[in-house]
């Protein structure tokens, strides 16, 4: 009797244990199935925006940086070197996304912030002072070279290259990509500050002061300039 009491324990023992698992399993398979429902009716867009969050930093697309490129330079003024700019660089370099450009307009003068930089991705547009070179002219530039010697500035389209330090202090390197400007980089014609690009200077002068061809900047925006435009980002020189 006492056995036949524990072989009947020990049986519904394994019978209630092989019901615990049964019913562990068939949880698991209804919870899977149930989170690919939910998966299947969320919609699309959730997906996309939390895509579009995790590069919440990054330039936009190809395309619309210059459609933004157009609005902003059509604010200021720029719209001819904004057009051109965007031809060569969707003709040229179509796949690239930089976030910034740049406009220097040498139909003004020395004494107007003539530096137009443009953020894509926060759509707006910024102006600062930049020197020309001395061989350019006084307040205004009129006189252009490529050659090595010539202390002028140099008309066209520019990309810019790494940051180092020089006699000016942090300082970034261009190339020129085109004929009029393909000697910028071996006359090392660079972004820099200088003392002689500020507002002091032109009530003491009536001009700011020239470099020797380089893109000379205040000393106040030096690093933001830098930061904003190093490695990769397109500058165009214009003059009508």
């Amino acid at each position: 009797m006492v056995r036949s009491r524990f072989a009947f324990s020990s049986y519904l023992s394994r019978g209630i244990f092989a019901f615990a698992v049964l019913s562990l399993v068939l949880g698991l398979i209804f919870h899977s199935q149930l989170l690919s429902m939910v998966s299947a009716q969320q919609p699309i867009g959730a997906a996309t925006a939390f895509a579009a969050s995790d590069t919440a930093g990054a330039a936009p697309a190809a395309a619309a940086a210059t459609d933004i490129l157009l609005e902003l330079a059509a604010t200021v003024g720029q719209t001819a070197p904004a057009k051109r700019l965007i031809d060569y660089k969707l003709k040229n370099d179509p796949a690239s996304r930089p976030r910034y450009y740049a406009i220097v307009d040498f139909d003004q003068p020395s004494t107007s912030k003539r530096f137009y930089v443009f953020d894509t991705l926060e759509k707006k547009v910024n102006a600062y002072y930049v020197a020309h070179g001395r061989g350019s002219g006084e307040n205004l530039a009129q006189r252009f070279s490529n050659q090595s010697g010539s202390n002028s500035s140099s008309l066209g389209i520019y990309r810019t290259l790494n940051e180092y330090t020089g006699q000016h202090g942090r300082s970034l390197r261009l190339e020129g990509l085109e004929p009029a400007n393909s000697n910028v980089l071996a006359r090392a014609v660079v972004m820099h500050t200088a003392d002689y690009v500020s507002e002091a200077f032109i009530r003491q002068t009536g001009r700011l002061g020239r470099s020797e061809g380089c893109f000379a900047v205040e000393k106040s925006v030096g690093d933001t300039l830098i930061n904003e435009l190093k490695n990769g980002a397109y500058i165009i020189a214009a003059k009508n």
